[in-house]
């Protein structure tokens, strides 16, 4: 879709650019070197490197940057930028992000990453086991481990409970 067949407004507004595949930092760098307001929030998240699982940054929205400009002004220039497919539109209009929006992503990423717990459980809490050798298996979670992101859950072996460690995105409520 062609920038000058779509409805714009002038102002400074909030909108989602999409990226080209793994660009958005890329197009983080460009549009900031344009003197532009981008937010590119992060996640930690884990991601199998060989035989390994490692722990990396990944963005909470992929594929996508935010960006504050005025359209009239500045919206070819973020259009045309490298690694920049279009920006985000509902049929013929850009679609606006609501600044409330941006202020709460802002608030949930102090730094710029996401700071989530991806465990809604309670001690006693049935949960099952996703990663690792005990995949499949269903556990009793005790406690989410201080300063870190592991958890400690009570698994039958043997026909008694032992307590394991495993990081907190391996376990779901049940």
């Amino acid at each position: 879709m062609r920038q000058e067949s779509l409805q714009i407004e002038p102002g400074l507004k909030w909108y989602a650019i999409r990226t080209k595949v793994n660009r958005e930092k890329d197009v983080e760098k460009r549009l900031t070197d344009f003197h532009l307001e981008v937010f590119l929030p992060w996640m930690r998240t884990r991601r199998r490197i060989g035989s390994r699982f490692h722990w990396v940054l990944a963005p909470l929205f992929p594929g996508y940057v935010f960006c504050r400009l005025d359209m009239v002004l500045s919206g070819k220039a973020a259009r045309y930028s490298p690694g920049v497919k279009d920006f985000l539109t509902f049929g013929s209009r850009v679609a606006e992000v609501d600044e409330n929006i941006i202020d709460v992503l802002r608030q949930r990423c102090p730094g710029g990453v996401a700071q989530f717990d991806p465990v809604n459980v309670k001690p006693g809490d049935t949960v099952r086991i996703n990663e690792g050798p005990f995949m499949g298996l269903e556990a009793i979670f005790e406690q989410k481990l201080k300063g870190s992101e592991r958890v400690a859950v009570l698994l039958e072996i043997l026909g008694r409970q032992t307590r394991i460690v495993l990081p907190s995105e391996t376990i779901a409520k049940v």
